[in-house]
């Protein structure tokens, strides 16, 4: 070998040599043994971090998606969202993160809001609510008592799961919840307002049809009574029907001003039929008294007078 071959050889020789050392020596500092080696775990950390996104989204979709004073509501884009944030929270769960109940309980909450906006925009409850006059014009009582019974269960329905939303909003605790990034609970306290402006509508109207189905009934039976010349106890039978028109006029009276715009004219109509019902029982009241006083003629009149405020009722 010539000296120059000699001096690469010894050069690189030297060079992995001294490489090789270096590299002891890194491993000995840093201890890079797989088996010693500990990453932390941030999964959990990342999961809890979904979650409160999906969260947030869920809340910006539940408020986009929503036009609850028209009646309208998609909920298939918070639901979906919600779904996706309850998936990570199990995760983050599995994990041992902190705060997941907390953002539990916030998922609660929404998804009650959520159940109540598909109820009260619900297109079958609007259809019931034109049904029910129609059967109580054709004396179709037992039918509209029927419906209007099936439409009271749903608002019940809704009226408690509301309850739920907002005894839980209530106890939500803000501070965790942002510290999370999570929007701040105040955020679905708009929403919570108008479904129980739409909820104590909807509520008001099923009791005034409650009551104008009653009205009806005792209308009924003080006619049949009339017709059997039991004129004292038909006139009972009437006064009766005069205070129950009466207490369905007041229900949605008080229910009115809450109404959507979807059911504004339903409570327009309800009023102007339970006034007509009103003067209807007045005069059947007048007409019997006038009979038990012997007085053919103002009997008469009053029966008349009363036939057409029926009739103007059956026909608004």
């Amino acid at each position: 070998m010539d000296r120059r071959q000699y001096l690469g050889a010894a050069l690189a020789f030297g060079c992995s040599s001294a490489l090789a050392g270096c590299f002891d020596r890194v491993d000995a500092a840093t201890g890079s043994d797989a088996d010693d080696l500990e990453v932390a775990d941030r999964s959990g950390e990342r999961a809890l971090a979904r979650s409160a996104g999906r969260l947030n989204e869920a809340t910006y979709a539940f408020e986009a998606d929503s036009n609850l004073e028209n009646g309208e509501f998609d909920p298939s884009g918070a639901e979906t969202l919600l779904a996706t944030a309850r998936e990570s929270l199990e995760d983050a769960a599995e994990a041992g993160e902190d705060d997941v109940d907390e953002l539990r309980a916030y998922a609660a909450v929404l998804e009650a809001l959520l159940a109540v906006a598909e109820t009260v925009t619900d297109d079958g409850l609007e259809t019931d609510a034109e049904t029910i006059p129609d059967a109580m014009a054709e004396r179709r009582l037992e039918n509209a008592a029927a419906t209007v019974g099936d439409l009271d269960d749903r608002v019940d329905g809704a009226d408690d799961r509301l309850e739920e939303a907002v005894a839980g909003l209530d106890a939500l605790d803000a501070d965790r919840l942002t510290a999370r990034s999570v929007v701040d609970p105040a955020e679905l306290e708009p929403g919570v307002a108008k479904l129980e402006d739409v909820v104590g509508a909807l509520a008001a109207l099923v009791a005034g049809f409650e009551a104008t189905i009653e009205g009806y009934e005792s209308l009924e039976c003080g006619r049949e009574r009339s017709e059997d010349g039991e004129h004292e106890r038909a006139r009972e039978a009437f006064r009766e029907a005069e205070r129950t028109f009466e207490a369905a006029t007041k229900r949605l009276e008080d229910g009115q001003p809450r109404a959507p715009a979807t059911l504004d004219s339903r409570f327009e109509t309800e009023l102007r039929r339970t006034a007509h019902l009103e003067r209807a029982a007045a005069g059947f009241v007048a007409a019997t008294g006038a009979t038990l006083e012997r007085d053919p003629v103002t009997a008469r009149n009053s029966r008349d007078d009363a036939e057409a405020e029926l009739e103007a009722a059956d026909s608004v």
